[in-house]
Parts: structure tokens; sequence; C-alpha cells
């Protein structure tokens, strides 16, 4: 570490360092990329027929004498909005894992792993990569997900929670590839445990990121509520973003 520069002042350097790489390379450009429009084509031929199939809820009928409005007003579209967003962070997910997992095992590769241990602090480091990290996925999500509105017919509900929501979720899951690329390159795995060792964290991820999309489009949801569950999709990127900075310096420094 040069005692002269900040860890601000190093990420900063990281990060355009890794962006003139990648316009380059566009190596996490390319793989992103290419999965999330590849598997959002496929999920739209495949799912054309549930945007207009609707169901009913059997709990809103009544246990005799049932009418036909009873049913009209027990039916739902059988897709809903918060399942469609739980697949579009689904296909997100899978499409961070195909090209954020190279952020450190390029390093790896490379050679450069020593030179920036020299040059750079643990926390600069990791500051760096999160905010590359974070930048690609970001717009990733902000140019498929349009795509992916138009093509399932799924609804904004309220903006500025929606927003928020999406917000939400890229902190998450960009934090959550920043820490398992590290483990996975100091595994060596070059890559291939990316998956498996972030399969618990996505895991609780995904469950914190369904409880916000369907707050965001329950009509019943009351304001504290939805605060309450996006609040909280919040809290788990930040909270998995400071450990990870606690912890990150035993594991680049392994």
């Amino acid at each position: 570490m040069t005692g002269g520069i900040g860890w601000f002042a190093e990420a900063r350097a990281l990060l355009v360092k890794d962006l003139r790489a990648e316009m380059r390379t566009r190596v996490a450009v390319n793989s992103v990329g290419l999965f999330a429009f590849t598997s959002l084509l496929l999920l739209a031929l495949a799912t054309r027929g549930l945007r207009e199939i609707q169901t009913v809820n059997i709990l809103r009928l009544p246990l005799s004498g049932i009418l036909l409005g009873d049913v009209q007003g027990a039916m739902f579209p059988a897709w809903s909005g918060a399942a469609k967003m739980g697949l579009l962070w689904i296909l997100l997910c899978f499409a961070a894992f195909a090209g954020l997992a190279h952020s450190f095992v390029h390093e790896e590769e490379a050679g450069t792993v020593t030179a920036l241990q020299l040059s750079m602090s643990a926390e600069g480091v990791y500051a760096g990569k999160l905010a590359f990290n974070l930048l690609m996925l970001t717009c990733v999500a902000a140019i498929v997900t349009p795509f992916y509105m138009g093509l399932t017919w799924m609804p904004v509900g309220r903006p500025a929670p929606f927003i928020s929501t999406m917000l939400a979720g890229c902190l998450g899951l960009g934090s959550t590839a920043t820490i398992i690329a590290a483990l996975a390159s100091k595994a060596r795995g070059s890559g291939a445990l990316f998956g498996a060792i972030g399969l618990p964290i996505v895991t609780v991820f995904l469950m914190l990121l369904l409880n916000a999309a369907n707050s965001l489009y329950s009509p019943e949801t009351t304001p504290l509520r939805l605060v309450q569950d996006v609040g909280g999709l919040f809290s788990f990127g930040v909270m998995l973003i400071a450990v990870s900075a606690i912890t990150f310096r035993f594991v680049w420094e392994e």
C-alpha cells in the first residue's frame, strides 16, 4: 500500500483500469449480454401463452351457491407481477454469474495479482472491483428490464418503489458477485466454483427480493410494509458489503 494514496483513489484507479480492459476485450459485456438476451428471447417464446391465462383463487369462492360473478371476482392473472419480477432477477443472477465471475479470475490468469497486492490496499481493490461489478450489473439491468417488461407485460406498479427495488436488487447481486468471485479465484476454480459457493447467499437474496416484489405488486400492502421489505433488500446489500470489506483482506492476502 502506498502511504500517500487513499483507498478511494485506489478504487477509482482500479475501476478505470478495469473499464479500459473491458472496452478492449469486452469479456464481461459479451458474456452477460449474450446470456441475458438469449435467455430473454427463449423466455418470451416459452411464456407467450401465460400472459393471458387467468386462474381462480378458490379461497375467495363461497362454500355453496357459486355464481358466475363469484368466479369472475376470484379470478386473477396466473402469472403475477411478482412472479415476473422474480423470474427477471433469476435471469439477471445467471447472467451475473456468467460474466462477473471473471472480475478476480482475470487477475489470477493474467498474473497481475501480485502487482495489485504491492501497489494497492485490500480495501481499494475490493471497492474498485465492487464499483465495476455494480456499474456493469446496473447497465445490464437498465437495458434488459424494458425489453423484459415489453415481452412479458410486467407492470411497473408504483414507480418509486419499483425503481428502489431494482436498485436494491443491483446492490445485493453486485455485492454477492464480488465477494464470491474473490473466493472462487483464490480457490483456483477459474470461475467454476462461482455458482456453488454463491448459492446460499443468492438464495437469501432471492427470498428478500420476492418479499419486496410481493409487497410492490400487492394492492393490500401498506406503505410501512413496503418500506420494510424494500429496506430489508437494501439492508442485505449494505450488510454484505460491510462484512465483505472487513473480511476481504484475509481472502486477498491468502
